[in-house]
């Protein structure tokens, strides 16, 4: 759980940073799952070969994330 906390700080910081510099945009790592189906659903979404790879690997990551939490 502490290195789901301290990801989620990384996000949040690296988010306020970029507002502050102008550069602010949508960060899936901090959406609830209704504002992911919604962006998907309006194919908001990144669907290039590079896009999907990145999809795949934070998935990945994430059931890693998961599972740890359950041992």
């Amino acid at each position: 759980r502490e290195d789901v906390d301290k990801e989620i700080d990384h996000h949040k910081n690296d988010q306020l940073q970029k507002q502050k510099e102008g550069k602010g945009h949508w960060k899936g790592e901090l959406s609830s799952n209704s504002e992911a189906n919604v962006k998907a659903d309006r194919a908001e979404t990144d669907s290039s070969p590079d896009g999907i790879k990145k999809l795949q690997e934070e998935t990945t990551k994430f059931a890693k994330s998961q599972h740890k939490g359950e041992a």
